[in-house]
């Protein structure tokens, strides 16, 4: 073998492995820079779209509206689209009201319920270490108009989180997610695209209050439990 054959083939053997270290270095420097600035981030008030595809019945359902944090532990959703529906986390109770599905009827659940941490997407995927899951990915992508990266999140323990895994779309330019996608061990993909991000917004003071309606049922089990 010549001297320039073996030096463009240890180039080559150095290119096949160096790509794949620069794109997990890229997706993990995405993920640390906007987890540290959740981690500081004590309130939030985003505008989201989302989008629930079950293909296990055939369903795409379409939703969106505000949500509040406060963290540690309270979490709001008040949909204007359904216009009506709710979900609220006050840190000790999961209240789900969802007229537009289940008229009547409210959900009075543990604050720490599978629910809560649905309801809790952001921090179940930022406040979690990085040990947690495999991060791989660091594409760019372009969303309405925003330059980020897509960034994959693999559970290392399938029991730890209520998802098999979990895609993060990452601002360049701000510490933000623009996209979460989540999708479950039944396949159903919950796509949430966040319209506006305020952090340490100084949220309403009954953001995180809920009344039972007049005449509603409330229920402690989830249906068909």
């Amino acid at each position: 073998m010549t001297t320039q054959s073996t030096i463009v083939r240890v180039m080559a053997i150095t290119m096949a492995l160096s790509t794949p270290l620069v794109a997990q270095t890229g997706a993990e420097t995405a993920y640390d820079r906007v987890a540290k600035a959740w981690s500081g981030t004590r309130t939030l008030e985003a505008n989201f779209e989302q989008k629930i595809t079950n293909p296990v019945i055939g369903r795409t359902a379409m939703s969106k509206g505000v949500f509040h944090q406060q963290r540690p532990g309270k979490v709001s959703i008040t949909f204007t689209q359904p216009a009506g529906d709710r979900i609220v986390g006050d840190g000790k109770t999961l209240w789900v009201y969802l007229p537009s599905s289940a008229p009547g009827q409210v959900l009075k659940l543990p604050g720490d319920a599978d629910g809560a941490i649905v309801a809790d997407l952001l921090g179940q995927l930022l406040d979690t270490p990085k040990r947690a899951f495999v991060i791989s990915g660091g594409e760019a992508v372009i969303i309405d108009g925003r330059a980020t990266r897509r960034v994959q999140l693999l559970p290392r323990d399938p029991d730890a989180v209520p998802f098999q895994k979990a895609t993060l779309w990452l601002d360049d330019k701000e510490p933000r997610p623009v996209r979460v996608q989540v999708i479950d061990d039944q396949g159903v993909d919950r796509t949430i695209t966040l319209t506006t991000w305020r952090p340490d917004a100084t949220l309403p003071k009954d953001a995180f209050a809920f009344k039972v309606p007049k005449g509603a049922k409330v229920s402690t089990k989830l249906p068909g439990a």
